[in-house]
């Protein structure tokens, strides 16, 4: 399995570059969000193949695969995705952040714009203070209060018609608290928020930029999009109506299809 050496850690990437495929046709990275796998994105990965890009995903410090041996914080995490396109060879990357990972995205176009093709960044905000806890954002081995939790990250349209994925969701991650370091891993990823704040950086961003959220995101409110959009120049803004914080699982196709058209300049 592809892993890079960082210090303090072993990175797990894949690296999905299409059989014949020319070192022109473009890379899309893609990072997701606190505690969540590359795993999550197989399919979104396969429709941006059909649609003539290289893609790279990886398992953040303290998530899936990647080992961690220390306490890390943002800049390390960025400096991760860096050394893996060194590593490959990658000049140049379509960058997507999903949420913690649009907090990585902003932190590595603001330090190493000359490296995007184009950014886009999915249920996130410019600064830590914008993400509602909701009394705990400490996850729990306890299926109920997981279930309870996780239930804030969804709109409750699909809440409603999608319980048994939620209870499923919730089962699968009180398994993993209970397993190895995923508490741990967990406190680690938060530590590493904390103090974010990308605002400072935000108007020396060149790359095209396209935000994305959900109406009903209660995570992270709405307007931190908005303010991410008037914050980079040329930035556009598109909202899903009556979607919440995990896009992915709400709206799958229609979120494969709109990075896809932006990232092709349609």
């Amino acid at each position: 399995m592809p892993f890079l050496d960082r210090p303090g850690a072993k990175i797990y990437f894949e690296w999905t570059d299409p059989a014949g495929a020319s070192e022109d046709v473009p890379v899309i990275t893609l990072i997701n969000g606190h505690m969540r796998t590359s795993s999550d994105f197989k399919m979104m990965a396969r429709h941006l193949v059909e649609n003539g890009f290289r893609v790279l995903t990886l398992d953040n410090r303290g998530a899936g695969r990647s080992i961690v041996e220390s306490d890390f914080d943002l800049d390390d995490m960025a400096a991760d995705v860096i050394s893996i396109w060194d590593h490959l060879g990658i000049g140049q990357s379509h960058l997507l952040g999903i949420s913690m990972g649009g907090m990585i995205a902003q932190w590595i176009a603001g330090h190493h714009g000359s490296r995007l093709r184009s950014l886009v960044l999915v249920s996130t905000c410019p600064n830590r203070d914008w993400i509602q806890d909701h009394g705990s954002y400490v996850w729990s081995d306890d299926e109920q209060q997981v279930e309870q939790k996780i239930s804030g990250y969804f709109s409750s349209g699909f809440l409603s018609a999608n319980r048994l994925l939620v209870v499923a969701m919730a089962k699968q991650m009180a398994k993993a608290a209970r397993e190895g370091a995923f508490l741990e891993d967990s406190r680690r990823q938060m530590a590493a928020m904390r103090g974010f704040d990308a605002t400072p950086t935000l108007e020396g961003i060149n790359a095209k930029t396209l935000v994305i959220h959900g109406s009903e995101d209660a995570i992270v409110p709405p307007a931190a999009a908005q303010l991410l959009a008037d914050a980079i120049r040329g930035a556009i803004v598109k909202i899903f109506p009556g979607a919440g914080h995990l896009l992915l699982a709400e709206r799958p196709k229609e979120l494969y299809e709109v990075i896809a058209k932006f990232c092709k300049g349609e």
